[in-house]
């Protein structure tokens, strides 16, 4: 399938995420960078980083790099986890998808990327053309800059989101 990176080794595969902007480990490597957790210090040092990791847009990203790069990423907090910790996540991925499992994890993100991919250039169905139409001429064209809800509007959306969310479970 074009697009799909197949022909790199699955370590490769999985990519270090980006973001455009610099994220609390960029801004504050050696707050990241500790071998010993030993001394009170590094300790708290390393659950300062472990909290700054945890409001990261790119974590989840962050840790399947972390996880299928074991060599380069083997000291230091990466996502909000420690070394000893991603050991531990490899030994689990390892039992659930096998000793294979980054070719799996690889797999599976080719694959998001290209539904994501195809989505972007799919048109509508028939069907979904007609409500798109229909809510156009209802309640005319999308405003260029979205207006902001009043409190009541997003207490009646709170209201219809819970009213479906029990719907579905009771459902």
């Amino acid at each position: 399938m074009p697009g799909l990176r197949s022909d790199l080794p699955d370590s490769d595969r999985i990519t270090f995420p980006y973001t455009a902007t610099p994220t609390a480990c960029q801004r504050q490597p050696t707050l990241f960078s500790h071998e010993a957790t030993s001394t009170p210090a590094a300790q708290a040092d390393i659950e300062q980083a472990k909290q700054l990791c945890s409001g990261c847009p790119i974590a989840a990203g962050c840790l399947k790099w972390a996880l299928a790069h074991a060599s380069e990423a083997r000291l230091g907090v990466w996502a909000s986890t420690t070394a000893r910790q991603r050991i531990q996540l490899r030994w689990r991925l390892a039992d659930r998808l096998g000793t294979d499992w980054a070719t799996v994890v690889a797999d599976r993100e080719d694959r998001r990327r290209a539904q994501r991919l195809a989505a972007r250039y799919t048109p509508l169905i028939v069907h979904q053309a007609r409500i798109v139409r229909l809510d156009r001429d209802l309640n005319g064209p999308l405003p260029r800059r979205p207006r902001r809800l009043t409190r009541d509007e997003q207490q009646r959306n709170v209201h219809r989101l819970l009213t479906g969310v029990q719907a579905r479970k009771a459902g």
